[in-house]
């Protein structure tokens, strides 16, 4: 039996005894008073009346028993309200961390089959390298290391396509290149980006309390390759909007390599938070061109 149930009985008996003997006054009072002061004579039991009025100082004493009960049951209720509060807080608390726990559960899951799913298409991305008779398909990672080193700086893709417009007066980064990359192999790769701009949008919307942590697990499964085409990808007009801003919040550059080739103004144009607290390569050379800059 709890501490409280304990209380409430001990408070129940209190009363019922405390009634006990108010009744048991109450009707034994007639009786001791007759027992005392009945007069044995004719002359005192004419004054009868007058001793009838002594019940008034009984009656003012129950008065008072009364009262003093009204109080005593107030307080005791008041108490019983104040451990029920208690015990209805307790419960919500422990309501609330219940909810949390299957919120976060329910989030868990669902974060990861989407890096199931992440790793599934991952895996399904197909290239082929090589010419000629030396040509073969490759898959997976090994596809987009050929993706980002071959087909993209090596600028392979340019034979896919009849024409890119050129302004040879104006600034071109890989950026804008990487458009033209990006129509010759949209259907190996968009899918791919999306899933991973999916994740991380997930992540940001939801509730739960570490979103960092997860973010961290995502972008640890990414490979350099994967992370050099992710730098252009969301520079380009295709991740520029939505996808940057996720990649900058979540530190996704902290551990990208020394990009070939790359310009600059390309590393300007995000956020010096996406490259973390640890990309020194890129942290240095980022307050380096932002002081020339000013």
């Amino acid at each position: 039996m709890s501490s409280e149930n304990k209380k409430s009985l001990i408070s129940n008996i209190w009363i019922l005894m405390l009634g006990v003997l108010i009744l048991a006054v109450w009707s034994l009072y007639p009786l001791w008073m007759e027992h005392i002061f009945t007069p044995k004579n004719t002359e005192m039991q004419s004054n009868l009346g007058t001793l009838g009025d002594s019940f008034g100082a009984l009656n003012t004493l129950f008065s008072g028993f009364a009262f003093a009960g009204i109080i005593v049951s107030i307080y005791l209720q008041s108490n019983e309200l104040k451990e029920t509060r208690k015990e209805i807080k307790a419960q919500g608390d422990q309501f609330e961390l219940q909810t949390r726990a299957l919120n976060k559960q329910n989030f868990e899951n669902t974060f990861f089959q989407l890096l199931s799913l992440y790793n599934e298409i991952l895996n399904s991305i197909s290239v082929y390298k090589g010419h000629r008779e030396n040509r073969e398909k490759i898959f997976g990672r090994d596809a987009i290391q050929d993706l980002y080193a071959n087909k993209f700086l090596e600028k392979e893709y340019i034979h896919f396509l009849e024409r890119i417009a050129r302004n040879d007066d104006a600034f071109v980064g890989k950026h804008v290149e990487y458009m033209g990359f990006h129509r010759c192999y949209e259907q190996s790769i968009g899918h791919y980006f999306r899933n991973i701009y999916q994740i991380l949008k997930f992540v940001d919307e939801s509730d739960v309390a570490d979103k960092k942590f997860y973010t961290n697990l995502l972008r640890a499964q990414l490979s350099s390759s994967e992370l050099s085409l992710l730098f252009y990808n969301c520079l380009s007009e295709v991740g520029f909007e939505k996808f940057k801003p996720l990649v900058e919040k979540y530190e996704f550059f902290e551990h990208l390599p020394p990009l070939t080739d790359m310009d600059g103004r390309e590393i300007l144009m995000y956020k010096k938070e996406a490259f973390g607290k640890t990309n020194h390569n890129y942290l240095s050379e980022f307050g380096e061109l932002q002081f020339e800059t000013e």
